[in-house]
């Protein structure tokens, strides 16, 4: 069962593994990379939930983007099926990520790298920037550099990973912002959405094109350009198995960096990940991680989703 809360205003924070004082920087996210709760405990990394709205008969209960089991991903897509539900989610004010920047500055960190959605999704990095400048106030060697990650979801969580090798490796933390901010521009999406009532309700595609693209089984194919903007790359008709020969001839475009972290995301499709993670396989002698995602970005996808991830040595269209 999901744990509702009374208020937006609640704040997560993670560090339960013991970080050597060693490392030069601390890690922190928010809830769009879409990493699980034991790998975050295990990274030793800061944490910052987002929360989902949910609206029904003229209630409205709020739940946070901070999962605890696999089960609780698959019975939220699941939930997400229901057409008299209502659900949205909203970017974390200035305040709340004030209250959480204190938090890390009183456990003592002073060099942080945190990560926020794509600046075109939500312009979370600014009150970010602004809640750091207020903790400085307070802390005057407070120093965290926001990384506005040009994506969302489970390649934001990449980027996160690779500030973790690079902190553990004993990088400064400008590398580890130089680094991130070089590859955040070479990481490629393939996103089949299978929901197009999702897409209608958040202004992708109009109620008649929605309705269209359903009968025939239109799957709408979309990636993220170079500025991080979310775009509709294609229209396929014919269902998954078009799409997937889509995504396939398109990946030879580009070349797997040495640390690709191929992955396969899905919203509820277990099965169709799976049909995709073997071809890929197939075709190119990797494979891919099989991943779900989470809550904050699946709600504005929907349910039946799959996507295709990789880092590469190009940069992107």
């Amino acid at each position: 069962m999901y744990q509702f809360i009374e208020k937006k205003a609640a704040v997560c924070y993670y560090m339960k593994r013991r970080i050597s004082w060693m490392t030069n920087f601390f890690v922190s996210t928010d809830s769009t990379c879409d990493l699980y709760a034991n790998e975050i405990e295990k990274m030793g990394i800061g944490y910052l939930p987002l929360t989902i709205t949910i609206e029904e008969n003229g209630e409205t209960r709020f739940m946070q983007d901070n999962f605890q089991t696999y089960d609780e991903y698959v019975n939220f897509f699941e939930m997400l099926k229901n057409p008299a539900l209502n659900i949205f989610t909203s970017k974390n004010n200035t305040e709340i990520h004030r209250e959480y920047f204190e938090k890390l500055a009183e456990a003592g960190h002073r060099n942080i790298i945190h990560f926020t959605i794509s600046y075109q999704l939500a312009n979370t990095r600014d009150n970010a920037v602004q809640a750091a400048e207020m903790v400085k106030e307070k802390y005057p060697d407070f120093n965290l550099v926001p990384i506005e990650s040009h994506t969302t979801t489970v390649c934001q969580g990449m980027l996160v990973k690779m500030a973790v090798k690079l902190r553990d490796e004993g990088k400064t933390l400008q590398e580890a912002v130089d680094f991130v901010e070089d590859k955040k521009h070479k990481i490629q999406h393939f996103v089949v959405v299978d929901d197009l009532y999702h897409l209608k309700r958040g202004g992708r595609i109009g109620g008649t094109a929605a309705a269209i693209g359903t009968l025939i089984k239109l799957k709408i194919m979309l990636d993220f350009d170079r500025e991080g903007k979310l775009r509709v790359i294609q229209k396929i008709s014919g269902g998954k198995k078009r799409a997937l020969k889509y995504i396939l001839s398109n990946i030879k475009k580009f070349t797997f960096a040495e640390d690709a972290y191929p992955t396969v995301v899905h919203t509820g499709d277990l099965d169709g990940a799976k049909i995709f993670a073997e071809e890929i396989k197939k075709q190119y002698g990797i494979e891919p991680e099989i991943r779900i995602m989470g809550p904050t970005i699946g709600c504005h996808v929907g349910p039946g989703a799959v996507a295709f991830t990789f880092v590469s040595n190009e940069l992107r269209p």
